[in-house]
């Protein structure tokens, strides 16, 4: 008897009887069925690699935390006094230096984080594939801030200062940042976890912010006055260097997040 195709059927195959029509009717699998399930939201609480940069960066503050605690006696003194008297804060050894290049990084991650939360998530619906790069670009921006920040300082107290006042004034700067980086720390960690809190701490970080600004400003006004003329260098200092910089890294800011995603 030679062997049926199995892609031929016959008649006598047909269902006849209503179980057998019941039993050979085509239903679509169970899991077709049911409720439609909800995309997971993308924030940079789930991102991998964000968690992993900014665990990173507190871990190794962590691992330096002995130097850590000896350099939190100098900052207050760099961060307001302007005497000019050598002193047991004026010396830093390698280690401080290090530590201190650590915690301007993490300020630099902070702000980053900030400013994704601010512009980034409004700009447009965030991507995983687009998150960590948007925060990666801006982290760069607060860095890129940062060297202009100190550089201007530096150029500043070398021509219009004495090497001692340019030294006082260079160590405010960095003082003022590394401490707004460690108060930064609480509102990101707040917002990244607890969304509903985003706005609450991002005011709390611009309140922060221009509480650092203020003291490091106040302490380059007690260096540099010296008569009532001097207050017209000061404006211009203050339009130049803190005014307009700072509507430029907004803008700058704006554009990563747009472009990026």
């Amino acid at each position: 008897m030679p062997a049926t195709p199995l892609s031929i059927c016959h008649e006598t195959d047909a269902p006849s009887s209503a179980s057998d029509r019941e039993l050979y009717t085509t239903h679509p699998p169970a899991w077709m069925q049911g409720v439609q399930g909800t995309p997971r939201p993308v924030t940079p609480a789930t991102d991998s690699g964000i968690l992993m940069l900014l665990v990173g960066v507190l871990v190794l503050i962590g691992l330096n935390m002995r130097h850590v605690r000896r350099l939190f006696r100098a900052l207050p003194h760099d961060l307001l006094s302007v005497r000019r008297r050598t002193n047991a804060f004026d010396e830093h050894t390698a280690n401080e230096t290090r530590v201190i290049l650590l915690l301007l990084a993490q300020t630099c991650v902070m702000e980053g984080l900030l400013m994704f939360m601010w512009l980034g998530q409004s700009a447009s619906a965030p991507t995983a594939a687009t998150m960590m790069s948007t925060v990666a670009g801006l982290t760069a921006l607060a860095a890129a801030y940062y060297v202009f920040q100190f550089t201007a300082c530096a150029t500043i107290g070398y021509v219009f200062a004495d090497p001692v006042s340019a030294a006082l004034w260079r160590r405010g700067l960095n003082a003022s940042q590394v401490l707004l980086g460690l108060t930064l720390a609480v509102p990101v960690l707040i917002s990244l976890f607890y969304p509903a809190l985003t706005s609450k701490m991002l005011f709390l970080a611009a309140s922060l912010y221009i509480l650092s600004r203020f003291c490091y400003v106040s302490k380059g006004f007690r260096i540099f006055y010296h008569n009532f003329p001097s207050l017209l260098y000061f404006i211009l200092y203050l339009c130049t260097l803190e005014i307009i910089p700072l509507i430029a890294i907004s803008l700058m800011a704006s554009e990563i997040c747009v472009k990026v995603q």
